[in-house]
């Protein structure tokens, strides 16, 4: 934030000052499409860290052209940000679509990027212990190499390599979220949940799209986002499962916004348990009469905030002491890693 008068280049916020500096994924585009795991997500995000000196210089000659006096940082893969608000002095405010992003998670929380259920109250004592210790083990082993790059880069530029600015006291973080989007649990004072943020004015339903929805009332909303991709197998099972929910009359109607993806890499039909065979060159044109799919939109969610808030009570709470703690997890932990000790003692 910073005085003075600028042009937005923005077709939709206008009214905010802002400096665009570029929007070129190239190769990561073309990762997005693969299976997201541990090791895709690795390389992801190797690509944009690769960029850490590019954005830091952009943000410095942002800088310099308008002082501003605070700095508002988005956290995903964003460090350059917040390196550069710690290097000049200035306070930041850092913003992300998830807690998770802010806070050391109670392992209860997991990824589905690593394997693992978003809540994993009701998990097995094994799935529990593989999503706390084993895959967080291999999500650090498979970023080692990002993490010694971007330290390396702040060393050229006087930051210290174990500098996390989760860790500065007097910094605000900002939740583009909403109560009852993740699974409960306890936030600092300082993090504050904002969302989502809408623009003031939305653009009128296309007739088509109004026409479908005045005509299947019993209508599922499909949105991904602009950034998530998933894999063909993933896309076309979704497909299918939508349709047998309409074949069973539980749904009239679906509308997906999504954004470009590989088309010929799906399958050219779907089979439905009934034995109807539906050709997804149908689907992807909107030839089918319960299924309305947009390309490169987006669209808002409607929810029932009293049925979001009824999930307050955090899930360690229920889980008792002992689990709600992993105390049975990381003691068996401590366990083997005392064994493989005393093994190699012997050796």
């Amino acid at each position: 934030m910073a005085p003075g008068n600028f042009t937005a280049t923005s077709t939709i916020y206008r009214s905010i000052p802002q400096i665009i500096t570029d929007d070129a994924h190239g190769e990561l585009d073309r990762l997005s499409y693969n299976e997201y795991n541990i090791k895709n997500w690795a390389k992801e995000m190797g690509l944009i860290d690769r960029g850490y000196t590019k954005y830091l210089n952009n943000y410095l000659q942002a800088y310099k052209e308008i002082k501003p006096d605070l700095f508002f940082c988005y956290y995903f893969a964003n460090e350059a940000c917040f390196d550069l608000a710690l290097k000049l002095k200035k306070p930041v405010v850092g913003f992300a679509s998830g807690t998770i992003f802010f806070t050391s998670q109670h392992p209860i929380r997991s990824d589905p990027v690593i394997g693992c259920h978003v809540n994993m109250e009701n998990e097995s004592f094994y799935n529990r212990f593989i999503c706390a210790i084993v895959q967080p083990l291999r999500l650090h082993w498979n970023f080692r190499d990002n993490l010694n790059y971007i330290n390396a880069r702040r060393a050229e530029i006087g930051v210290s390599e174990l500098y996390d600015f989760r860790e500065r006291a007097n910094t605000l973080f900002l939740t583009d979220s909403f109560f009852g989007f993740e699974v409960p649990a306890a936030w600092p004072p300082i993090h504050q949940e904002i969302g989502p943020i809408l623009p003031d004015i939305f653009p009128s339903l296309s007739s088509d799209l109004d026409l479908f929805l005045s005509s299947h009332a019993r209508t599922i909303y499909i949105a991904h986002g602009t950034f998530l991709h998933t894999t063909p197998k993933n896309y076309a099972i979704l497909l299918k499962s939508v349709l047998e929910l309409i074949n069973r009359n539980i749904l009239d109607g679906v509308i997906w916004a999504t954004v470009a993806f590989n088309e010929s890499e799906l399958p050219s039909t779907i089979n439905l348990s009934t034995g109807a065979i539906i050709p997804t060159s149908n689907l992807l044109n909107n030839l089918h009469p319960h299924v309305y799919i947009t390309k490169n939109e987006n669209g808002e969610l409607e929810v029932n905030i009293e049925t979001l808030l009824r999930s307050w009570i955090t899930p360690d709470s229920r889980m008792g002491f002992f689990r709600g703690n992993y105390l049975d997890v990381f003691g068996a932990a401590v366990i083997i890693a005392l064994v493989l000790i005393s093994s190699l003692g012997y050796v």
